[in-house]
């Protein structure tokens, strides 16, 4: 470009400025220190959280194969405190001349560190001391030494004042909390993240968030929050630190099938680009999907019973694999239903290609627990189904609630009579 048709600087950047970054003059100097890493590591302790689950459950028969690749990734690092927590946790005899020799190792590193932070106190500003108290504060992550890591965040914490730096200290933190199943870390630090980003921070960091903030609703079984944040991260992901993209799509299509209604799965999962471009290395994800969008019924039983078995051998999702088992069945018997007043059992049977009677006695809980609105005749084998009418269910609900009010305004009237 010919210097004499170049304006001023601001003027050039903003012909050079991309068009989804934030505006140069929305992003203030605290934020300046954004850096976007194209080779994230997945978390060692979040893969050793994976193993130590495999270990406990056995599910592939190949506990010492498991506790092999546990010991040579704590030797790896010379995870000494890891290596106790462990060892108590899944009561395995200690080999105290493996762990003098990490302990060793590790306080080598950690007197390192100190002179390194003592010379940057003494000789350099306060940038570099800061940056020596973090890379203190990683090291004891590295290790597994949860406590200490955890002293050191705090300190570093109060003293830094970028906004960026405080949240990844933050995020820190919360994988900490996700390795140890400490859910009070996990949710404290997620809210304090919150809080920042209302006023601050920028746009790749509240991405990053939503992530946490997913995985945090899928521990806790919250379905819809975990869909709701994982579909607004698609097209933006970048959380490599706690999972890849493919899991972070097996995640997403996963949560999104109970919780999005027929047209809104159409719009955010089957026709989304991002999803497209992974689905083809998730062969159970998709099978589960296009079974209940395409209505393929008769393939619906076997892909869920893959994906409910995949659930049961992720640390976050084995304890909810009974209630997604069912919550899915619940929408797709909804969805079946909804093109017939009556159908017959054998029909309906045939249709997800399983035994009459275990249909029977599956619909039958849920009717009993009101899930479906259908009922069904047992003298001519049918099911027949009844609109739901939501004028006459908030009448009854209004009922129900008002019969409530007047006990309890009763039960208060006879206590201050008293």
């Amino acid at each position: 470009i010919n210097a004499e048709y170049m304006g001023t600087l601001s003027e050039c950047l903003f012909f050079f400025e991309p068009v989804n970054s934030p505006p140069l003059n929305m992003m203030d100097e605290e934020n300046t220190d954004v850096v976007f890493e194209d080779n994230v590591e997945l978390e060692p302790l979040l893969v050793l959280k994976q193993k130590v689950f495999e270990w406990e459950t056995n599910l592939d028969n190949n506990r010492e194969e498991v506790k092999a690749e546990i010991l040579e990734k704590i030797r790896e690092s010379n995870m000494a405190p890891f290596y106790e927590w462990t060892c108590e946790q899944l009561e395995w005899s200690c080999d105290y001349a493996l762990l003098e020799t990490m302990q060793k190792a590790n306080q080598e590193d950690i007197k390192k560190l100190e002179e390194k932070k003592k010379d940057a106190e003494e000789n350099l500003g306060e940038t570099e001391v800061h940056d020596a108290m973090l890379e203190m504060t990683h090291f004891f992550m590295k290790i597994g030494n949860k406590d200490e890591c955890l002293k050191r965040t705090n300190e570093v914490y109060e003293l830094v004042k970028g906004t960026s730096k405080r949240l990844d200290l933050l995020f820190l933190k919360i994988r900490l909390g996700l390795t140890f199943s400490d859910k009070f870390i996990v949710k404290d630090n997620i809210d304090k993240a919150k809080e920042i980003l209302v006023n601050e921070g920028d746009w790749e960091r509240r991405n990053r968030l939503k992530i946490y903030e997913g995985l945090h609703a899928c521990i806790r079984r919250d379905m819809k929050t975990a869909a709701t944040l994982f579909l607004e991260s698609v097209a933006t992901f970048s959380c490599a630190e706690c999972m890849d993209f493919k899991q972070f799509i097996w995640y997403t299509v996963l949560f999104s099938l109970p919780t999005l209604s027929r047209p809104d799965l159409k719009v955010k999962v089957v026709e989304n680009s991002e999803v497209l471009s992974v689905l083809p290395e998730l062969k159970d994800s998709a099978d589960l999907l296009y079974s209940i969008y395409n209505c393929k019924y008769e393939k619906f039983f076997g892909a869920l019973d893959v994906i409910c078995e995949a659930m049961r051998r992720n640390v976050f999702l084995a304890a909810h694999h009974s209630f997604y088992y069912r919550e899915v069945r619940v929408v797709v018997f909804r969805q079946f239903l909804a093109s017939y007043r009556s159908v017959t059992l054998d029909k309906m049977a045939k249709a997800f290609a399983i035994n009459p009677a275990l249909l029977d006695s599956q619909l039958c809980c849920f009717i009993a627990a009101n899930r479906l609105t259908c009922k069904i005749d047992k003298v001519s084998g049918q099911v027949e189904t009844s609109r739901h009418d939501q004028k006459n269910a908030n009448y009854q609900a209004l009922l129900k609630n008002g019969d409530l009010l007047l006990n309890q305004l009763q039960k208060l009237t006879r206590i201050v009579g008293t």
